[in-house]
């Protein structure tokens, strides 16, 4: 009877062991930051119609929506394009040029889609990306910067690309680090088999 007692408070000790590695796994990949939201833009000309997002990293799929003002509200709101979860580069998107030009700057705001999967629904169900309590948005100007533009005119300085840094998004470990720790826990146990049986 001591030996099945033995065996069950090790496989018990192994458990709660597994279950602490998880939790510790888990709550270093939020503390880490998992994968960000992130866009990265340049200030541009906008008289064509399209503008040209140099990358956007979404946590999940959504939406790069355009906007005049940082209201956010369908009346400023002036082109959008789909995103994909990952890394999304040379995203092209369709902008109303007219309302686009007499605005100094812009602003590209990253949407997640929540609702009907590639239907957009905002402001209702699709909502801005929130992190750290601030919604991922980036300003740019809407004048290219002297080397860029096809015409010698009056312009804004330049402005650098505009990148949102880095922030944590949290998410659950890969199943590569699920296998390691619940591997480890297959092994405590079978050593504790092996010890309680000679």
């Amino acid at each position: 009877m001591s030996r099945k007692r033995a065996l069950i408070t090790t496989l018990g000790l192994s458990l709660m062991i597994g279950i602490a590695a998880c939790v510790l796994v888990v709550s270093a990949s939020a503390q880490t930051g998992g994968a960000a939201n992130q866009i990265v833009i340049q200030s541009q000309e906008t008289n064509t119609g399209q503008i040209m997002v140099d990358t956007v990293i979404a946590a999940q799929d959504g939406w790069l929506v355009v906007y005049t003002d940082t209201n956010l509200s369908p009346r400023p709101m002036i082109g959008w394009a789909p995103v994909h979860k990952g890394v999304n580069t040379n995203l092209k998107v369709n902008i109303d040029s007219e309302l686009a030009e007499p605005a100094a700057i812009l602003w590209a705001v990253l949407y997640v889609d929540r609702g009907a999967i590639g239907q957009m629904e905002l402001p209702l169900i699709d909502g801005p990306v929130q992190e750290n309590g601030k919604t991922v948005m980036v300003a740019f100007g809407t004048q290219a910067s002297p080397a860029v533009a096809a015409t010698p005119k009056a312009q804004a300085p330049a402005r650098p690309p505009q990148t949102l840094p880095s922030a944590g998004a949290s998410r659950f470990p890969t199943a590569g680090g699920m296998l390691v720790v619940l591997g480890s826990i297959m092994v405590i146990a079978g050593v504790t088999l092996l010890r309680t049986k000679a």
